[in-house]
């Protein structure tokens, strides 16, 4: 088999691997390797090939890593501010800091906030923030 092939199917095995991850890293590697495909259907020795696929893979990852570091939101995404203030019930503490409580017929993983003091008895919390998918409560 031709060098150009094993590049160019490297390249789809990445693009039908990425359709589960959607995080568009494995896009910009498989772009890489199909440009070096293309090299080495240009007939390029195999260094020069190798040489393509790591500077390109490189630097295509490196600018979805910047954009999504320039794009990114904020921990305290406004879809939560209603949720903010509102108040939960603890279900169960698997430690003095963390709890499961249940809040809108489920139950959350809960953080104690850095200055709220632990209480195993008492039952009413107040959502101070949302990380993720942990509330932080007082």
């Amino acid at each position: 088999m031709e060098a150009h092939w094993i590049w160019w199917f490297m390249a789809v095995a990445l693009v039908i691997a990425e359709m589960s991850s959607g995080t568009f890293y494995l896009i910009a590697v498989a772009f890489g390797l199909a440009v070096a495909g293309l090299v080495a259907y240009l007939g390029m020795a195999w260094s020069v090939q190798a040489i393509v696929a790591a500077v390109l893979c490189s630097a295509s990852v490196a600018a979805i890593y910047r954009w999504n570091k320039q794009h990114a939101r904020p921990h305290k995404n406004i879809n939560f501010a209603n949720d903010i203030g509102q108040t939960v019930r603890a279900v169960s503490w698997s430690d003095e800091r963390h709890a499961r409580v249940s809040y809108r017929g489920a139950e959350w993983d809960a953080e104690l906030a850095r200055e709220a003091a632990a209480d195993a008895t008492r039952q009413a919390w107040r959502i101070k923030e949302i990380v993720g998918s942990r509330l932080i409560i007082e």
